[in-house]
């Protein structure tokens, strides 16, 4: 049976570097390596608490817990904006003298949200911090008026670390800590051993499930201890030599083929339904009416589902109903570059083999 999806591996690479994050710093700004995103974030966020007295962040409502987690490790404040059905940022401009800092995200590769808002808060002086973890290969990803720019590629590529922060003006000052050991051994031993059993051509399902396991043992420990970690040499040559142009190209192709071909099923309704030029997607998303069922047929079938994300324990949905309903239904199926054509094929035909209820 065909298995679709999971934790990447390592890959061959160019000799050649592709530069890419370089480019998207300005001259005159500064970039940093890290362990992770919410290490990246974090390592910004101390950055501007150099300057912020106020340290008031306004987030979104549906955003992952590790990206709120370094904004209450930082000592802010955190004011909630909403988010409508279709992932679009709802901002509120009575916000605008009580806030310090704004974060942004382009769900999924889809940047949605209010540009015209942006300026506003660029004008008031307010700090504005794109996560550009779903976004970092789209064209519209990076909003020109942003000071910095935080992501990770582990949901992108094969890496052990893979958090970046980039200031746009001015040089980061502060010190960086060394990574730790313990998570990217853990990191790279998961990765090697997945890789290994997959380059055998018959790999043992309980063999990949105990990398699996080794792998979200280090997930929940970074949970634990992230701080300012920075990056190791392994992994900024994996970030600074991968083709992301291919990359970019078979994410976009995987995904127009999903949308073109994935059969209509009472139980899927597809998030984002056009594939706009320039948009280059993290994952092909969903609302699953029954998401339990959906996840667990399809995990029957080789194909593996991801939920971005489950509700945080600093959210509170309490008046944000559509919030509430991207918690509850959101569902993500992998387009990446690991994949080609026969491979959403087969999305597809499980789908269409998928009970109604």
């Amino acid at each position: 049976m065909k298995q679709i999806g999971g934790f990447f591996t390592y890959e061959p690479l160019p000799e050649t570097e592709n530069h890419y994050l370089e480019n998207l710093c300005p001259p005159g700004g500064s970039l940093r390596f890290f362990m992770s995103g919410r290490c990246a974030n974090y390592y910004a966020l101390q950055d501007i608490c150099l300057t912020d007295t106020r340290k008031v962040a306004y987030v979104p409502v549906y955003t992952c817990e590790t990206v709120l987690a370094p904004f209450l490790k930082a000592g802010y404040e955190l004011l909630f904006y909403d988010v409508s059905k279709d992932l679009t940022p709802i901002f509120d401009e009575k916000v605008l003298d009580r806030i310090s800092v704004i974060n942004l995200c382009g769900y999924y590769g889809f940047c949605s949200y209010d540009r015209n808002f942006i300026q506003k808060c660029s004008e008031r002086g307010v700090i504005i911090v794109e996560d550009t973890t779903h976004s970092i290969f789209s064209d519209n990803g990076i909003d020109p008026r942003c000071d910095y720019v935080v992501g990770s590629m582990r949901k992108w590529i094969g890496v052990p670390s893979g958090g970046f922060a980039i200031k746009r003006k001015g040089s980061f000052s502060l010190p960086v800590l060394a990574p730790d050991q313990t998570h990217l051994s853990m990191r790279s031993m998961s990765m090697r051993g997945k890789q290994q059993l997959l380059q055998s051509g018959t790999p043992d399902p309980q063999a990949i499930q105990k990398f699996n396991d080794t792998f979200w043992d280090a997930e929940m420990m970074l949970r634990r201890i992230f701080d300012s970690y920075g990056s190791d040499r392994d992994s900024e040559y994996i970030i600074r030599h991968y083709d992301f142009e291919q990359l970019k190209q078979r994410r976009r192709a995987n995904y127009q083929y999903l949308l073109e071909h994935m059969p209509e099923h009472p139980q899927i309704t597809v998030i984002f339904p056009v594939l706009k030029e320039g948009a280059v997607p993290s994952h092909f998303t969903v609302y699953a009416k029954d998401r339990d069922m959906v996840q667990s047929y399809l995990a029957g079938q080789g194909v593996k589902t991801t939920t971005y994300w489950p509700q945080g324990p600093m959210v509170d949905t309490e008046g944000h109903g559509d919030a509430d309903y991207i918690y509850s239904h959101v569902l993500s199926f992998t387009c990446d570059q690991r994949y080609g054509t026969e491979d959403m094929e087969y999305i597809c035909r499980q789908i269409e083999g998928m009970p109604e209820e």
